[in-house]
């Protein structure tokens, strides 16, 4: 097993927790917050295997969607401060 083999299994096993992550937790904000980051660590799997632009679409297209998403989810949910009354 070489370095490029051992770091790819590393992102990989991060990917994993995660995803895991992403679908166990109840605060939204880390649930998309890991999906960004599971969207940047298969960006760099892209990179690393070669396929540049493929990786540029991943980070410029599906990163940037999850980010939309993140400031949607603060305005919809108030970013988790008390409304009066409740």
């Amino acid at each position: 097993m070489n370095l490029f083999e051992l770091v790819l299994y590393i992102i990989e096993a991060i990917i994993v927790i995660a995803s895991i992550y992403a679908a166990e937790t109840r605060n939204i904000a880390y649930a998309i917050l890991s999906l960004l980051l599971i969207s940047v660590l298969t960006a760099i799997i892209f990179y690393m295997l070669g396929a540049l632009f493929v990786s540029m679409v991943q980070l410029g297209v599906f990163s940037g969607a999850i980010i939309v998403m993140f400031i949607f989810v603060f305005v919809m949910t108030r970013g988790g401060v008390p409304v009066d009354g409740e």
